[in-house]
């Protein structure tokens, strides 16, 4: 789920990489910063003059909703640019890269991902967990083992939903002390397959 937070959290970094009030024109008062804020100034001038005219009326339509904030939403951009900066390179460069792929999805899939977010969020803790430590297995399964369960799952997805609960029943999860597990609002999880019963002794 982090990585379904880090769109917003690069649109607020773009938010405030240029200054708004002159728009490709050195800033006045440059006097009254500090070294540091004077360089940063004139590095996001220089970025400034090298966006093309699309780039830059987006950065404008961005500043604009900032000015549009509250004292408390400014502080909350605030805070998320201060914690990019301190993120190691290579995670600031996943970061943009997540966001450039965010912005080329079609609006519906948008939505999707943000009810997929909100049904996280609303999940309790331990099941979080759960479902994170079953993400980690799934990562260390073989290439061919994963591709196996995401068919397997993309089926389970095509069935009917008379067909999916009729599984569920047949094959009962046996997290759950063996007991059929009801159906979930959206449609649950693949099936899991009963576990192997002994051999006769020979």
């Amino acid at each position: 789920m982090r990585r379904l937070r880090i769109p917003l959290l690069v649109m607020l970094v773009g938010w405030l990489t240029v200054p708004g009030p002159a728009w490709g024109q050195a800033p006045q008062g440059l006097e009254s910063l500090t070294p540091e804020e004077r360089a940063r100034v004139q590095e996001n001038l220089e970025r400034w003059r090298q966006l093309s005219p699309e780039e830059r009326q987006r950065v404008r339509a961005n500043y604009e909703r900032w000015q549009q904030l509250s004292p408390e939403e400014r502080q909350r951009v605030r805070e998320n640019l201060e914690t990019f900066r301190k993120l190691p390179p290579d995670v600031r460069r996943r970061v943009r890269e997540n966001h450039q792929r965010w912005q080329q999805l079609p609006p519906e899939e948008r939505t999707r991902l943000r009810e997929r977010l909100e049904r996280w969020q609303q999940l309790p803790p331990e099941e979080r967990q759960a479902l994170r430590q079953r993400l980690q297995e799934f990562r260390q399964l073989p290439p061919e083992e994963r591709q196996r369960i995401r068919e397997n799952l993309r089926r389970y997805r095509e069935l009917p939903p008379e067909e999916r609960q009729r599984l569920r029943e047949k094959y009962p999860d046996p997290r759950q002390g063996g007991k059929a597990r009801l159906a979930p609002k959206n449609g649950g999880r693949a099936p899991h397959p009963p576990p192997p019963r002994p051999s006769a002794p020979k």
